[in-house]
């Protein structure tokens, strides 16, 4: 086991072999053995003019609308095997291939891409028959390689390599 400075969580100096600090009590890790290189293929989703839609619908029709269209784009992702990252708001994105690789990332992306798309056209029947307003979806997908794991922060990142 290579040997840490100092707990990443409150900075104290881990006794040899440790498996928890002394300080705080969080696990202790090798921090060069957490992050990896890895193929993936990264889903963005975001409504268009969201604003818009804000001004047209009350606050909690639009959280409602909102909602639905991330719980539908969520099970339609965790359905391919990707893993929502993160929520924006008006959209989500996802990653196929990590934390768990994934062979075939890419064309998995490529269907829940179209997937999200199809839940949105839906919803958007519903939004505009009784909202009045037209919901629409942006899909975007990027491939390639990146740092995933820990890298400083104490969770789970991915950083883009040029």
């Amino acid at each position: 086991m290579t040997a840490i400075a100092a707990c990443r969580t409150c900075g104290t100096e881990p006794r040899e072999g440790a498996r928890f600090c002394d300080g705080c009590g969080s696990p202790v890790k090798d921090g060069a053995t957490r992050a990896e290189y890895k193929q993936v293929t990264v889903l963005f989703a975001d409504v268009v003019h969201s604003m818009d839609i804000a001004a047209a619908v009350d606050a909690e029709r639009l959280r409602e609308i909102m909602t639905e269209l991330v719980n539908r784009s969520s099970a339609v992702v965790k359905g391919y095997g990707g893993t929502v990252d993160k929520f924006t708001g008006d959209g989500i994105m996802a990653v196929f291939g990590a934390p768990m690789a994934l062979e075939d990332h890419a064309i998995r992306a490529c269907l829940a891409a179209l997937g999200v798309q199809e839940e949105a056209k839906q919803l958007a029947v519903a939004v505009q028959d009784r909202d009045g307003v037209d919901l629409q979806l942006r899909v975007g997908l990027n491939s390639g390689q990146v740092i995933a794991g820990e890298i400083g922060s104490g969770c789970f990142r991915l950083h883009r390599l040029r």
